[in-house]
């Protein structure tokens, strides 16, 4: 039941929607960007709700467009939820079986095997407003599946809760998917949302998917200086190529002379380069490592991220950049010079947005 998404357009006065995706059987595709790229309008397409400007949705291989939403056994979970208050757990997951006629022994086996696969066996009579938040949220996505559903959207159902829940229910959406083979979309603009949740990420800004892949390669590798941005959580510089080695690229950077190494690719005569956060380092905390190169930047200011304290420095050009450091290594003073190292093996061109 894969879903596919053909030449999709849909315009607002200057602002257009066009893309194209391939979400496989039981494969979640994370639709990430910034608030007001697109993301929940391709939802809305997809489910019907929207009628686009041109394109295909497919279905098991089968176009949609001419379906209104009750036909397209789409399931939407909204950032609201929507249940019902006035109906129990088990109604509410129950009402999309039996308004399409299922009959009361087949409606309740599936919305005992959603309670199931959920983690609420047992809540079918419990009232709405006696459920937690996070009870809630997983009400919903039961819901969802208990209609047998085609494929299943997800618009940032998991925004109104507070991190430590959020953080719950991200991985018990992982598992719940493990036992689903329904294609799914859920969109967040939640860096670490979309690297839990994804099989795959779609980046998306102004209405276009700029680059798709895995959590590792678009937080690593990303392609272009919007990607390295959005998920990188390093630095972006401009550089001048200053020679060429069989080893790579000798650049001219704010941290000085770079090497970059031929696994990169630079297309533009103005090339941008991204250093990953994991290539920088505390000179006192860093190994020796082949050829690092060292650099001098203000320190300013430590706090902690999880269990991770993360040092924050700026380097010439008034740059912030952020880094891991020891929970133990001793600190200097506030806006003082502090030494650190860069992994060269690490940096990487990236496409001008």
């Amino acid at each position: 039941m894969a879903l596919e998404v053909r030449g999709l357009q849909k315009k607002y006065g200057d602002f257009l929607v066009d893309l194209d995706l391939l979400v496989a059987d039981g494969e979640t595709l994370v639709l990430a960007g910034p608030s007001g790229c697109g993301k929940t309008t391709v939802l809305n397409l997809i489910a019907g709700f929207v009628t686009e400007d041109a394109g295909l949705i497919l279905i098991n291989g089968k176009p949609v467009n001419q379906l209104p939403p009750w036909e397209r056994y789409v399931s939407v979970v909204f950032q609201d939820l929507a249940l019902f208050p006035h109906l129990n757990v088990g109604n509410n997951i129950g009402y999309g079986p039996f308004i399409r006629g299922v009959s009361r022994r087949e409606c309740k086996a599936r919305v005992e095997a959603a309670l199931k696969t959920v983690r609420l066996s047992g809540y079918g009579k419990r009232r709405i407003h006696t459920l937690s938040g996070g009870e809630r949220q997983r009400v919903a996505i039961g819901r969802a599946l208990a209609a047998e559903v085609r494929a299943l959207l997800l618009d940032e159902p998991f925004s109104s809760l507070d991190a430590p829940l959020r953080r719950e229910l991200r991985k018990e959406f992982r598992e719940i998917g493990t036992q689903s083979p329904v294609p799914r979309i859920f969109v967040t603009h939640d860096r670490e949302e979309a690297a839990v949740l994804g099989d795959r990420i779609a980046l998306m800004s102004n209405g276009r998917i700029l680059e798709t892949g895995g959590a590792r390669e678009l937080f690593l590798t990303p392609k272009t200086e919007f990607g390295a941005r959005f998920f990188g959580a390093g630095l972006v510089f401009p550089c001048d190529i200053i020679g060429e080695t069989p080893e790579g690229w000798r650049i001219r950077s704010p941290l000085g002379k770079i090497l970059v190494s031929r696994g990169s690719r630079y297309d533009s005569e103005k090339p941008l380069i991204f250093i990953p956060q994991d290539a920088l380092s505390p000179e006192s905390l860093a190994g020796k490592g082949e050829n690092p190169v060292l650099f001098t930047a203000l320190f300013k200011q430590s706090f902690f991220e999880g269990d991770r304290m993360i040092l924050e420095a700026e380097v010439p050009g008034k740059t912030l950049f952020r880094a891991p450091g020891g929970l133990r290594m001793e600190l200097p003073p506030k806006n003082s010079p502090m030494r650190w190292r860069l992994d060269q093996g690490l940096v990487r061109f990236v496409l001008p947005s």
